[in-house]
């Protein structure tokens, strides 16, 4: 095979993966977002399903792996993004082919029949109905790690899955760093006693959806190249970077809710809308990991959305619509309010501060169940001590602790600290951006551009082009260093209420 043949085979091969992930994406789209019937959820399952098996087919295939090693041959010969491709396609393919079919197939049968069971599970607040299926889900991803391959820790192999470079080494320092510091102010803050004024009340969603076009617009999301659906919880879908759609979620009675998660799943589409067309053919048009999409998210969600020149023009946008209730508030009150310090057992419900000590939790409870230290039927009251020991609070019933976050139930084991690394790459792009761009002045002019052309240029445009420890030292000169979440965090929360 020839050079040009291995690249357009290639080619071929992404271009049909593309199409075929583009419907499987508008089969879930539609299924979450436009209430379809529930007897056709069988029938959209079985076409997800096979579409999934046909990707698999089409690319692990024995011409795909003569076309990558054709072209990891040719080495120095290749283009940047040539290179870039086969870096990308050839770790994908080997780690696909590293599991027996059988396994693999046995595996998404059993997570498939795991998920209705963590529902029951979690209703009638009884954990042993899940032990048997945490067992078999831990015992594969045990056995994926002696697969896939690792030098030091097995769970480096599952870690690497989502944050390419990540390790138990790296994560230990960085959640080290994290608890010393932010542990010890939480129980001063707590100590304190002082509480802001919070928003309360009922708050109607018609008025809240009018907010919806101004948040979109002021983070600078693309609305001619997407568009907003309401679902139970949200997301944000890729058809390709004209066509980036996200979600959110109406409260009556959490006002903030909506607003913030619009923001954070518009952060996340800032990052897809941005990337450079010409990657597309090579399977680059993508972030660089979990982390670096997480980080866009947080990002934009916390540094930039939750500081004073943000919440200033959003009491205007509430008084606005809800006159009545906020005509006694200050800007003062209202940046307060919207960075309550709480500690809480619902990860996803976590105030700034305390959220990444729910990540640690999760990430400690998966060290230990990859190294074979923790069993599945331990879960429960290790989980409870952790959370009594970091965040303060112990969780009353099995739906509040454990048993709250469906990844296990999908065999996603090694995700949970993505959100954690995530939100440090954050501070510290935001930390090198503000060396060249007044981050505070563009925030209270209402005008992100400047902030928005800093982040495509150093972070947006390069799909996964960067691995991404090259990408964090690219855009900020850096290698990552924690320390400026774990700064950016105290700093912050010291000055509110300490």
């Amino acid at each position: 095979m020839t050079k040009d043949q291995a690249i357009q085979l290639l080619f071929s091969k992404i271009e049909a993966g593309r199409a075929l992930n583009m419907a499987k994406s508008f089969i879930l789209w539609d299924a979450t977002t436009t209430g379809v019937p529930v007897r056709s959820l069988p029938a959209r399952g079985a076409a997800s399903g096979w579409i999934s098996g046909e990707i698999f087919r089409r690319f692990v295939a024995p011409d795909t792996l003569e076309a990558i090693e054709t072209l990891e041959a040719i080495g120095g010969g290749l283009s940047e993004y040539e290179s870039a491709m086969v870096r990308v396609l050839g770790r994908e393919y080997r780690k696909l082919r590293a599991v027996p079919p059988d396994e693999f197939q046995a595996f998404k049968a059993l997570i498939t029949q795991s998920e209705p069971v963590w529902e029951a599970a979690r209703a009638k607040r009884d954990f042993d109905i899940m032990v048997p299926y945490y067992d078999k889900i831990f015992e594969y991803q045990r056995r994926l790690c002696d697969w896939y391959g690792y030098e030091e820790h097995p769970y480096d192999a599952l870690l690497d899955d989502f944050e390419q470079g990540a390790s138990v080494k790296m994560l230990d320092s960085f959640f080290s760093a994290l608890r010393d510091r932010i542990v010890p102010l939480l129980k001063d803050i707590i100590s304190a006693g002082k509480q802001p004024r919070e928003i309360t009340g009922m708050f109607d969603i018609g008025k809240q959806r009018e907010l919806m076009p101004w948040l979109c617009d002021f983070v600078g999301y693309d609305r001619s190249r997407g568009k907003v659906a309401e679902v139970e919880h949200p997301f944000c879908s890729t058809f390709s970077r004209h066509d980036v759609r996200i979600t959110t979620k109406y409260h009556e009675d959490n006002l903030l809710a909506a607003v913030y998660s619009t923001i954070h799943e518009a952060g996340h589409a800032l990052y897809e809308q941005n990337m450079e067309e010409d990657m597309e053919p090579y399977r680059l048009a993508h972030a660089a990991s979990m982390g670096l999409h997480e980080s866009q998210s947080r990002l934009f969600e916390n540094m930039i959305c939750r500081s004073r020149g943000f919440t200033a023009l959003l009491l205007d946008k509430l008084q606005e619509k809800f006159g009545d209730y906020f005509s006694s508030w200050d800007e003062d009150m209202l940046f307060r309010a919207v960075n309550i310090v709480r500690p809480s057992l619902i990860r996803i419900e976590a105030d700034e501060l305390t959220y990444c000590l729910h990540i640690i939790v999760r990430y400690e409870l998966e060290k230990g169940l990859m190294s074979g230290e923790t069993r599945a039927s331990m879960l429960p009251g290790l989980w409870a001590e952790k959370y009594e020991e970091l965040i303060g609070v112990r969780p009353g019933n099995l739906a509040e602790g454990v048993l709250q976050d469906v990844h296990w139930n999908r065999g996603l084991v090694g995700y949970f600290p993505s959100y954690a690394v995530g939100t440090a790459y954050g501070a510290q792009l935001v930390h090198a951006m503000k060396k060249t761009v007044d981050v505070d002045a563009a925030v209270k002019k209402g005008d992100l551009s400047p902030v928005a052309g800093w982040m495509k240029e150093k972070v947006h445009r390069h799909g996964a082009r960067l691995l991404p420890g090259d990408l964090i030292k690219h855009a900020t000169g850096e290698a990552f260093d924690p320390s400026y979440y774990v700064d950016y965090l105290s700093e912050k929360f010291t000055e509110l209420y300490l």
